[in-house]
């Protein structure tokens, strides 16, 4: 049960309290609680077109791609066997490949195992080969995106069904996010991972959105950053722009990489996260490894990623992943830049 709780005679404003639902389960991620307890505040407070209307914003929110890592990560409990032989649930094929790699990494009897569910290509596919570490998705972020559909569907529409599916409203939720209109996913701009071979080949396409004005424009080959033709007529006023905006990130990076200094007691700065490293062709290669490395080079301007990310990796931070959000933000407004022949 859920509702708004008055403590006094003399409080005015009331709080949320819930007992039982997805807003207190430690079993369900960031997005599924905080969606639904805004909606459900929403229709408190506000009626059900007021929850109908935030609804509609946050599923566009997790379709676009615009959320932080942080938002999607899952729990859920390891076993050391399970009934029959079976395999078990998503975080126990995770685990169990996790041990294979390292030995060392061996998950305890009923130790919870974060965990997110990433978009694989084709219209089906098994749960378990999109599961990944927080970590994993955070140095592959070139490669793997948030299964927006799973979460959308799975967890975020199953938490609200259950609560708006009962009287007085009765609502079918899902024919709501039906009706919702979806965006398009945003491009990521990252380092060259490890495992950028088996890149799907959608990574190879340019972007066709005005970095300036978000505009739809022409694309420009396969580069990850365009400036459409309005845009350059001022070209002071674009160019003052991008500056701003990679000196505005870099600033932010130097200000969480202090926050990160202070606690880890390691020297930290801008380029101590995802840092690059240029790696120096050889001449003796194949033909088809050439033909790679010139498609590769071509879509993703930037040196390969260096392992670990950063010097502190723990995932159950927030500046983790506040860092890694910064640190793509810069990599954009460096290929901005580059793109209008400023650096």
């Amino acid at each position: 049960y859920c509702g708004m709780m008055y403590e006094a005679p003399t409080q005015k404003n009331p709080t949320f309290e819930a007992k039982g639902i997805e807003t207190v389960r430690r079993d369900q991620c960031t997005i599924t609680q905080r969606v639904l307890r805004n909606a459900l505040t929403h229709v408190f407070e506000r009626g059900i077109g007021a929850a109908k209307d935030y609804v509609f914003r946050q599923w566009a929110l997790i379709h676009s791609g615009r959320l932080p890592v942080s938002d999607f990560v899952l729990t859920g409990r390891v076993r050391s066997r399970y009934r029959g032989g079976k395999i078990g649930p998503v975080q126990a094929s995770l685990a169990k490949r996790l041990a294979e790699v390292d030995p060392g990494r061996v998950v305890r009897h009923k130790e919870r195992l974060p965990y997110v569910i990433v978009a694989m290509p084709g219209q089906s596919f098994r749960l378990r080969d999109g599961v990944l570490t927080p970590l994993e998705l955070l140095e592959q972020w070139d490669s793997y995106s948030i299964n927006a559909e799973y979460y959308t569907i799975k967890h975020v529409n199953a938490a609200l069904q259950r609560c708006f599916g009962l009287p007085p409203f009765k609502i079918s939720v899902q024919a709501w996010y039906n009706s919702c209109p979806k965006p398009r996913k945003r491009i990521h701009h990252w380092p060259t991972s490890r495992s950028a071979v088996s890149s799907m080949i959608s990574s190879f396409f340019g972007s066709d959105t005005c970095a300036i004005c978000s505009n739809r424009c022409k694309s420009t080959g396969s580069s990850r950053v365009v400036v459409c033709k309005d845009c350059k007529v001022d070209s002071l006023t674009v160019a003052s722009t991008a500056v701003d905006k990679l000196k505005r990130m870099q600033q932010q990076a130097t200000q969480l990489a202090a926050v990160c200094s202070a606690c880890n007691g390691c020297l930290e700065g801008v380029g101590t996260f995802a840092r690059e490293e240029t790696r120096q062709s050889t001449k003796r290669r194949s033909r088809d490894s050439t033909l790679f490395a010139s498609l590769s080079q071509s879509s993703r301007k930037g040196g390969r990623l260096c392992t670990p990310i950063a010097n502190c990796i723990c995932t159950d931070c927030p500046i983790t992943y506040e860092r890694h959000r910064i640190r793509e933000s810069e990599i954009e407004a460096t290929e901005l830049c580059v793109a209008l022949e400023l650096l």
